[in-house]
């Protein structure tokens, strides 16, 4: 959240007039008004890729670039709204969530990247008009929403975003805590009057109160009557209810101080009755559909793009030393479920047991070109077969040894919460420069603080970060 809501949204007056809006037209409008921009960044992607090739607009292929805009549009709406990035409040730029928007869009981009190639649809369509789409529309994307937040602000500021009306019926503690501005963001509500009840369940007073807020509400057109009362106080929220009933406005109950804490959670439907999200995944089933799908085609391709290195580094540490070319290792992978990972051996050992000794500058252990293939991260390339068969991802937290994990698991309280996600062939606390061995128990603290951090801020542009600064640091010789 941005300072800019609570001093915009407090300005909002009660009378809003004859050109207002609804916020519930917002987001029909919003939806609208991306989906013209994806249909329209396809087509231009398409003809500006055919006029930089062919030297013309299009080569019959416009009815194609059409379609796929469509198709595009249809799946980034289903996208979009499943992120929450319809409301009102993200909008109007008082959530920002760019990352979301950016991530969900690459998503869109990979799903029908997979649906145009992989079921060999849309022959006429070539992989950089493709490309010129995802840039177009992303680009439109964010352009998009920064032209629409600058005149749903100056709407809020102007009171010309209408919302219900509603007159606020509490006790002293939780009426101060129930602002103007929060009303508003929070739940599309603009305030008229204020009624305060008695500071004792006192029920003549109670009663006074309330036939001061049904004639206030009728007064000011009221749409509703909110209560704003701790919600252990049952009965008299019951009797308040009852003495409302001689008023036809709907009446509803704010979440309290204690109720507000849980009902910010995530709520799940898992039968009749929905249930509270005390802990969720770090990822959503929609994510993990993503990255998944992204580690497929980037690993695939990847070994593709290095079989040949793959090829003469296999035979060269065949030459080299005796022993076998992959070294293998038990590892702990997402939720704790055991994979074996693949490296290019660079050490005369093979250790897998109950003592591990992590490898170190100038380790007498490291073959002849042990050393090379460590610094440039070579002997990481066969991680991409583990990434291709599910057990790690391109990105996420680096797995350590069966018996690393056993010991820093007893020291490091949150040690295991690295688990959450799948592990990766680099991470954020690899390009953080926090690689190596961890001599010091402060040095692995320090790992794990970044792979939490990963995990609670994870998000597809995250990951091409990452991704591009591993790729910066083996070019300088850093490895990963």
């Amino acid at each position: 959240m941005t300072d800019l809501s609570d001093a915009r949204l407090a300005k909002v007056p009660v009378n809003f007039g004859a050109f207002s809006f609804a916020f519930a037209s917002l987001e029909a409008f919003a939806v609208a008004f991306e989906m013209i921009i994806v249909v329209l960044s396809s087509i231009v992607g398409g003809a500006a890729y055919h006029l930089f090739y062919y030297h013309t607009v299009y080569s019959n292929s416009f009815e194609g670039f059409l379609g796929i805009g469509v198709l595009a549009a249809i799946l980034h709406m289903f996208v979009a709204k499943s992120q929450g990035l319809y409301n009102a409040q993200v909008l109007a730029g008082l959530d920002r969530r760019w990352s979301s928007l950016l991530g969900g869009w690459l998503l869109v981009v990979l799903l029908m990247t997979l649906i145009i190639f992989l079921l060999k649809v849309g022959s006429g369509v070539s992989r950089g008009s493709v490309m010129s789409f995802g840039l177009i529309g992303g680009l439109g994307l964010v352009t998009g929403r920064m032209l629409l937040q600058a005149p749903l602000q100056r709407a809020i500021d102007r009171g010309m975003l209408a919302t219900r009306r509603a007159v606020v019926v509490g006790m002293a503690d939780e009426l101060s805590r129930v602002r103007q501005a929060s009303l508003l963001r929070d739940f599309g509500l603009s305030e008229v009057r204020r009624v305060q009840l008695s500071g004792s369940s006192d029920d003549a007073g109670d009663r006074a109160a309330v036939a001061s807020a049904i004639r206030a509400a009728r007064e000011s057109g009221a749409d509703e009557i909110i209560l704003a009362m701790p919600w252990q106080q049952e009965p008299r929220i019951q009797f308040v209810c009852d003495q409302l009933r001689a008023s036809p406005l709907p009446v509803r109950l704010l979440p309290d101080r204690t109720a507000e804490r849980f009902l910010a959670l995530r709520m799940v439907a898992t039968g009749p009755i929905p249930t509270l999200e005390m802990q969720r995944s770090p990822l959503t089933s929609l994510e993990r559909a993503g990255k998944r799908l992204f580690d497929i085609v980037a690993s695939s391709g990847l070994l593709v793009l290095f079989a040949p290195l793959l090829i003469g580094t296999a035979i060269a540490i065949k030459l080299d030393s005796r022993g076998p070319v992959l070294f293998r290792q038990r590892r702990n992978g997402f939720d704790g479920k055991q994979f074996t990972i693949l490296k290019f051996r660079s050490m005369h050992v093979l250790e897998d047991g109950d003592v591990i000794t992590q490898a170190r500058q100038n380790d007498p252990r490291l073959t002849g070109i042990g050393t090379t293939l460590r610094r440039r991260s070579i002997d990481e390339l066969p991680q991409l077969v583990n990434v291709l068969r599910g057990d790690m991802s391109l990105v996420g937290p680096r797995p350590h040894a069966l018996a690393h994990d056993d010991k820093y698991s007893k020291l490091i309280a949150s040690y295991a919460q690295r688990q959450h996600v799948k592990p990766g062939i680099t991470g954020l606390a690899q390009v953080q420069g926090l690689r190596g061995a961890t001599p010091a128990i402060e040095d692995m603290q320090l790992r794990v603080a970044h792979d939490l951090i990963y995990i609670k801020s994870w998000s597809f542009v995250l990951d091409l970060r990452i991704l591009l600064r591993t790729v910066g640091a083996v070019l300088r010789h850093k490895g990963i």
